[in-house]
Parts: C-alpha cells; sequence; structure tokens
C-alpha cells in the first residue's frame, strides 16, 4: 500500500482545490479528520496510506462527481465551457466544505480599515455605513465582525465571494470584494 507524507498529501489536496496550505493538513491529521500513522520522531513525520487519503478528497468532492471526472477535464484542452464548468464544480466543493466548517481562517474585520478601503475607492460615507453594517449583520455571532475563508473565496451574507484579485493582500481582497458586492446589492435594491 502506498504511503504519503504530508507534501504529497498536501500537493495532491491542493490539486483537488481542498486546501492551500500544509498546515490544514497537518491540522486535520491532528485532528483525526485524516486517518494516518502519527510520526514516531520528527524526522519520520505522518504517514498518510493512500486508501485514507482517496477517502478524505472522495468525502469532500460533491456526491455527484468522482475523481475521474475532475482528473478527465484537467485532462481535455480547457475550453471556456469547461472553465465554466471547473468553476461550478469548484463553487460545489466550497460549499459542501463550508458546510462542515473546514475553514483555513478567519478576517476580523475593522471599521478604520473598511473607511480606508471605501476612502481609497472614492465611494460615500453612506456606503461605509452600509457596509459596516452588512459586516456585523454577517457575524452577529461574535463579537467582532469576522469572515472566514477558505482558498480564493469566503462567506459573506450566506454567499461565497470571491477574492477581489487586484490586491495583494488577502485583508484588502477581501475587504475591497464586500465593498463591491454591498454596493452592487445596494444599487440592485435601489432600482
Amino acid at each position: 500500500m502506498k504511503m504519503y507524507s504530508v507534501d504529497e498529501a498536501f500537493e495532491r489536496l491542493k490539486h483537488y482545490k481542498m486546501t492551500t496550505h500544509k498546515e490544514s493538513v497537518r491540522r486535520w491529521l491532528r485532528q483525526g479528520v485524516i486517518e494516518a500513522k502519527a510520526p514516531t520522531s520528527r524526522k519520520e513525520g505522518w504517514m498518510i496510506p493512500e486508501e485514507a487519503l482517496n477517502t478524505f478528497i472522495q468525502e469532500r468532492l460533491p456526491n455527484f462527481i468522482a475523481i475521474n471526472v475532475v482528473k478527465e477535464i484537467e485532462d481535455h484542452h480547457e475550453t471556456s465551457v469547461a472553465k465554466e464548468e471547473e468553476e461550478r464544480i469548484r463553487a460545489e466543493m466550497w460549499i459542501e466544505l463550508a458546510n462542515k466548517n473546514i475553514w483555513e481562517g478567519f478576517l476580523e474585520l475593522k471599521k478604520t480599515r473598511i473607511r480606508e478601503c471605501i476612502e481609497h475607492c472614492g465611494y460615500s460615507s453612506p456606503l461605509e455605513r452600509d457596509v459596516w453594517k452588512a459586516c456585523q449583520e454577517n457575524s452577529s455571532a461574535y463579537s467582532k465582525p469576522r469572515v472566514f475563508y477558505l482558498l480564493d473565496a469566503f462567506g459573506f451574507d450566506g454567499q461565497r465571494l470571491l477574492y477581489d484579485q487586484n490586491f495583494d493582500d488577502r485583508e484588502e481582497k477581501i475587504i475591497f470584494a464586500i465593498i463591491e458586492y454591498v454596493r452592487k446589492k445596494k444599487t440592485k435594491g435601489l432600482s
């Protein structure tokens, strides 16, 4: 039976868009989410059986998709239809992982930082109030507003929002995406 190291398992999980951090794999191993042989020394590290890794992957893929289907899409020449299908599959996988509360982390939102981003865009202070209110409503279970992220998206207002790729910093990618989401939602509500 083939055994995988953390690095090898990470590469497979990254390939299926399930994580972008090795630490997520280590956390899943420590929590027992992925069955594996615990390290006996620092040098040896975790040993993950291929069957356990495949089971983990298949449990997190949407029910109607098999690993071979994803592989077929990757093997064929990517057309716009294949890209749309890949994004739809990625979104379904993301939602399924999010529903199981598997997140990479969260970003605590600060009012001053949102104000800076609103000013950077040249938007009005009423929009700033709307964005802050939406952030508070989105995290009513927490004392401070926050959003949870996974891969290239985050959960907000019951939606999967993609990062704004015009920025390098994760915080800015998230905040500017929220600003645009709230701005568009407000514009649609007025028309």
